[in-house]
């Protein structure tokens, strides 16, 4: 089994860009993993995929460069043991709002003894080779979303939890849990709370952007693990940025 190029990148500190895939296309995934993102999250929380179309989607991303993950519909050991048997390296999981949510979380991503992860013959083991149970414990990515108030007051303890690689803060739910709007003083300064706490725990602190400037911006910051919108937020931006630019003949 290769090392997981992600998990390495995040190790030593550098930033590292992807996507959410929420067209539910093997096309559109094989797409987007030739255009340079290092990584490419199914999103199996908000959009309709099915397990199968999710891992066509791993098999369309194979000739690209992009590391499939996907981000698990809930904190679920048995939806989190399918995703990985059908090729994920990374998982992000929802909604972790206390130490024993993110443990589980760990847990069901780890063989044992280190977790509860079941050993089988699964497309994992033969695409990425007879040493994968060996090895998945310490390759898989581990990403838990800090997207609830809840989860901010309790982050320390959180990113504490012993196989937590990342963390990653969803604004939307966040603003939503606070009762506040996206990009409030009090907002910000909770994002910039759990990007301190996950810097101080030695952990790659991740953010969903909905534009190339906000990368940036957050990047200088220090986030790692940067989101840049989903497949369906590209493209109709760019169906709308085309229509608005006509410019065709009354009548």
């Amino acid at each position: 089994m290769e090392a997981n190029s992600v998990k390495q990148k995040l190790r030593e500190g550098k930033v590292s860009v992807g996507t959410w895939i929420s067209l539910c296309s093997p096309m559109s995934a094989e797409y987007c993993a030739h255009q340079g993102f290092d990584w490419l999250v199914i999103d199996t929380e908000h959009s309709p995929v099915d397990l199968g179309t999710t891992v066509h989607c791993f098999q369309a991303m194979a000739s690209g460069s992009a590391l499939p993950m996907a981000r698990v519909a809930w904190n679920d050991p048995m939806l989190i043991k399918r995703l990985l048997d059908g090729g994920a390296l990374g998982i992000v999981v929802p909604m972790v709002n206390s130490v024993e949510e993110a443990e589980n979380a760990v847990a069901a991503m780890k063989y044992p003894p280190e977790g509860i992860r079941s050993k089988a013959g699964a497309r994992a083991s033969m695409v990425y080779g007879a040493d994968y149970p060996a090895r998945a414990n310490e390759e898989i990515l581990v990403v838990v979303q800090i997207e609830h108030i809840k989860a901010v007051n309790a982050v320390d303890s959180i990113l504490s939890v012993s196989g937590v690689d990342a963390c990653f803060v969803g604004p939307n739910d966040l603003a939503a849990s606070m009762g506040a709007e996206l990009g409030a003083p009090a907002h910000e300064e909770a994002i910039q709370r759990t990007l301190e706490a996950a810097k101080s725990a030695g952990v790659a602190a991740g953010i969903h952007c909905t534009e190339a400037d906000d990368v940036n911006l957050r990047a200088a910051q220090g986030f790692q693990f940067l989101a840049l919108g989903s497949d369906a937020r590209m493209m109709v931006a760019k169906a709308r940025e085309e229509l608005d630019r006509l410019r065709l003949p009354k009548g």
